[in-house]
């Protein structure tokens, strides 16, 4: 119940703040937050992390598509007690912010990022928070994984 909850939780946070930021901030413009370590910056990416694969929506689609359907199976067995409960939550949290991700990007063609942390000397990515929950639910996977023997 909890991995359901929180994929939906996800969902709806990610919806609610892309939103916010598309009737809240003017697209491709950076707003200070927290000083030199947060801003608000407005973009709407047509392709994956730093733009790559900009112009390739439906090669986009199809591959992340493909991992939704593949990590949702996973996680239907998981909730049948076929799997681990363990691996509950992060996928909940990887499932959430991907199908966030992938339904933005069918219907609009384009997902909203506003999010950016600026790094010293490297080129930092624009991101919302479904990236967030597809980052930390992978990581999470990741480690749930190497625990195995």
């Amino acid at each position: 119940m909890k991995g359901i909850l929180t994929l939906f939780t996800v969902f709806g946070l990610d919806f609610v703040t892309k939103k916010w930021a598309d009737e809240n901030m003017p697209l491709n413009r950076k707003r200070e937050i927290v000083k030199n370590h947060l801003y608000f910056w407005h973009i709407k990416n047509s392709g994956i992390a730093y733009n790559r694969f900009s112009g390739k929506r439906n090669g986009i689609l199809l591959f992340t598509g493909g991992l939704l359907a593949y990590y949702s199976g996973v996680f239907v067995n998981v909730l049948r007690g076929k799997k681990d409960k363990k691996y509950a939550l992060p996928l909940a949290l990887t499932l959430g912010g991907g199908y966030g991700n992938f339904l933005e990007r069918a219907r609009k063609g384009k997902v909203t990022d506003f999010l950016f942390i600026p790094v010293e000397g490297r080129n930092a990515p624009i991101f919302n928070l479904a990236d967030v929950a597809i980052w930390i639910g992978a990581l999470w996977l990741t480690i749930v994984s190497c625990g195995e023997k």
